[in-house]
């Protein structure tokens, strides 16, 4: 977790050379549409490159279901002129290299995001970004998942203006150190996480993708049933999962999405829900610096990372070495 710092400063160093690199595959020209392929947190980081690109470019975008092929066998056959992002931290997941092959012999121009350069993703890929982020030893990703995030919010920068900037991306890195230096109230959470039966991990826009990255790092560390909502999605009746024994993590920042995740925790107060408030508001019980948006996403998924390492303690559970997990699952 705390080479998240470094490894972000390399890639912001690196920023618009990636947005050109995405680019360079259609000279003069913008993709028809973009397409993300990925599975399990590098899901969550293709997640939030469908954001920004939807807001740079208003593209058509979409995230591949890899099942439509691997199991149903439906090959695609009308991406010409598309764009695929892949993105596998390995670079090794069978299905993702598949899809990528499948998809370049469709038409599609294919970059990988991985942190491997001489993967098999990469060499399927017309051009490969890789993270350097250097050997991640621990089963749960921390420093892969939030370098892939920065590397989309790159590529989406390439495409079009409005998203996350060269300077904030220069910032990212020691809003990173900032976070990581202040834990806040997370060991307060954390105790009411390890007493809890179950537990919803709430936010909206941008911070939706770290949202459902910090369910992820919770089930995998500590064995909590812990779930990822959108803010609106979780109004339309998930949120009857919480009450006195299902506490809620809301994950809100600076966006013009987060006020609908700020304004739940009154709805769950009065349910009996314990809250915990992730974010840049001045009631936040754990804050992060604000840094637009879309950076925010990276600032919250540490703080996730934080709150589970937390609660693992809190557990008494090696959060590296979660019982009956893999560093690589090879999914087909």
């Amino acid at each position: 977790m705390h080479q998240q710092p470094e490894v972000l400063a390399a890639l912001a160093e690196r920023f618009a050379a990636i947005g050109k690199l995405a680019t360079a595959v259609f000279p003069g020209s913008l993709p028809t549409g973009v397409a993300f392929l990925a599975r399990g947190s590098s899901d969550h980081a293709a997640l939030l490159g469908r954001y920004a690109v939807e807001l740079n470019t208003g593209l058509p975008t979409c995230m591949v279901a890899p099942s439509l092929t691997t199991a149903y066998g439906r090959n695609p056959d009308r991406f010409r002129g598309w764009l695929l992002v892949a993105l596998s931290q390995s670079g090794r997941t069978p299905e993702i290299v598949d899809l990528a092959q499948r998809y370049a012999a469709a038409g599609a121009k294919v970059v990988a995001i991985t942190n491997d350069a001489e993967s098999a993703l990469a060499d399927a890929a017309h051009l490969a970004v890789p993270l350097h982020a250097g050997l991640e030893q621990a089963v749960p990703a921390t420093k892969t998942v939030t370098g892939q995030m920065l590397a989309v919010l790159a590529v989406a920068s390439g495409l079009g203006p409005g998203g996350l900037t060269q300077r904030q991306a220069a910032e990212l890195p020691e809003a990173v150190a900032r976070v990581l230096a202040a834990a806040g109230r997370l060991e307060d959470a954390a105790r009411v996480l390890a007493g809890c039966d179950r537990l919803a991990v709430v936010g909206r826009g941008a911070c939706y993708p770290a949202a459902l990255e910090t369910a992820l790092k919770l089930q995998e560390t500590t064995g909590l049933m812990a779930h990822g909502f959108s803010t609106a999605d979780f109004r339309h009746g998930p949120i009857a999962v919480t009450g006195p024994n299902a506490p809620a993590v809301l994950l809100a920042g600076s966006g013009p999405a987060d006020d609908d995740t700020r304004a739940l925790r009154a709805d769950l107060s009065q349910r009996g829900a314990e809250t915990c408030l992730l974010g840049t508001a001045p009631e936040a019980d754990v804050p992060w610096p604000p840094l637009g948006h879309l950076g925010e996403a990276l600032l919250a998924t540490v703080r996730g990372q934080q709150l589970a390492l937390a609660t693992a303690r809190a557990l008494h559970i090696d959060p590296d070495r979660p019982t009956g997990l893999n560093k690589v699952t090879l999914t087909h």
